[in-house]
């Protein structure tokens, strides 16, 4: 099927969902000699931090020049279908929030499948918001601003650490930005029905990717995986969800933003 895509996504829509399930070793690896450097504008510092299970993770703080002193500061988690490494457009997108938004960025380098299944990333993650919670003094980080955000998988990942933050009684973050996030195992919605064939992401790659993630795992054991599945989300924070045109995505973050609502939690969507 052919769609209308923007002009500015052309050079990008000639990727197919199953090419990038395919590519992704060949992705990883160019992605590999990718950094996330300082430039005139943030500082970018390197910190080894708690993983899952006893595990060290490798995590970038990002942080404004010409700002000094405590700051707030969004978690990012970035996408990839947790089989992807993050790219130059995350680090792209991290620098610029630190930068117009005066805050310090967080992006833990969570582990990735095949060879890191549920729960791995999302509990990496979560360990790595515990520990900027725990250093946020070192880090010149108000912990009382602290929000979450990520894309698709992040967006995942973003969910994931709120709703495992209010159930281990830990401190909530202040907001969550979820950016056409993946939300629901179970793949039953319209948009999951209808787009087989989008670029660079369809319906056929999300199914490639939930059966990797959830391999081997008892489905009453993946609450986390799921979010949508979870029947009260009033404790989320004032949350603002993006979802794309022609995307699988797209109407599992619809119906997020609806639940969402319904349960009294401040909702902007796109």
């Amino acid at each position: 099927m052919k769609y209308p895509i923007s002009k500015e996504l052309k050079s990008i829509s000639i990727y197919s969902g199953s090419m990038v399930g395919r590519l992704y070793p060949m992705v990883n690896f160019a992605y590999g000699f990718i950094k996330c450097k300082s430039d005139d504008f943030v500082r970018v510092k390197k910190y080894s931090t708690p993983g899952y299970d006893g595990a060290e993770i490798s995590t970038l703080v990002i942080e404004p020049r010409q700002y000094e002193g405590e700051l707030p500061c969004i978690m990012f988690f970035h996408g990839g279908g947790f089989l992807m490494r993050a790219s130059a457009a995350h680090y792209q997108i991290a620098k610029w929030y630190a930068r117009e938004l005066k805050c310090k960025v967080v992006i833990p380098d969570y582990r990735l499948l095949p060879k890191y299944r549920y729960p791995i990333a999302i509990e990496d993650c979560y360990s790595t918001y515990i520990w900027v919670l725990q250093n946020a003094a070192d880090l010149n980080i108000n912990k009382e601003k602290i929000l979450v955000a990520g894309d698709s998988a992040g967006g995942n990942i973003a969910a994931a650490v709120t709703t495992m933050l209010h159930d281990r009684n830990q401190t909530l973050p202040k907001g969550a930005m979820l950016i056409y996030p993946v939300l629901d195992k179970r793949m039953i919605t319209a948009s999951m029905k209808r787009f087989t064939d989008t670029p660079i992401w369809d319906s056929n790659c999300n199914k490639l990717f939930w059966d990797m993630y959830l391999k081997g795992q008892d489905e009453s054991q993946t609450k986390y995986a799921s979010i949508s599945e979870i029947d009260s989300l009033g404790f989320f924070p004032p949350t603002y969800i993006e979802v794309a045109e022609f995307d699988c995505l797209h109407d599992e973050g619809i119906e997020f933003v609806e639940k969402l609502k319904f349960q009294g939690v401040p909702v902007e969507v796109h």
